[in-house]
């Protein structure tokens, strides 16, 4: 008797601390993806007016404002937060292609295919990161940051 109850004492606590381990957050997987499908989606309306897709740009930069408001006030969450700054900054990723169109008020083909790469890669960093967290993702997505 006196086994079953360590044993369940045992995995009482494993459980417990596993699932205080698991870091992941699925509305911060799902807005990541809804966010990624948007912004490419735009991106291949760029060579279009801007002024056609006013409405869907400010919702998408809401989103991404919304997005980094939510990292910033999660604990231990440097890297993400500061993922989400940079890609609604008007000085990198998402952020400066849409300054970029609204500047020009559409862009070339070609310029969204150069461009599409390097944010679909930020994206796919931040996802990759929220699933595993673990050290491979975090350097992956670090070095991201930096290279910017």
């Amino acid at each position: 008797m006196k086994t079953i109850k360590n044993s369940c004492i045992v995995l009482f606590l494993a459980l417990t601390v596993l699932g205080c381990a698991s870091l992941y957050d699925h509305f911060t997987y799902t807005e990541t993806i809804e966010t990624k499908l948007s912004t490419l989606s735009l991106m291949d309306k760029s060579d279009e007016p801007f002024s056609d897709y006013a409405d869907e740009i400010t919702d998408l930069r809401n989103q991404l404002k919304k997005m980094e408001i939510y990292e910033k006030g999660k604990n231990k969450n440097e890297i993400t937060s500061r993922m989400w700054e940079l890609l609604g900054s008007e000085e990198h990723l998402v952020g400066s292609y849409l300054k970029l169109w609204e500047e020009q008020g559409n862009l070339s083909p070609a310029f969204t295919e150069e461009a599409i790469p390097q944010i679909e890669k930020a994206y796919d960093l931040m996802l990759l990161f929220e699933t595993k967290k673990d050290k491979k993702s975090q350097n992956a997505l670090t070095e991201f940051i930096k290279n910017l």
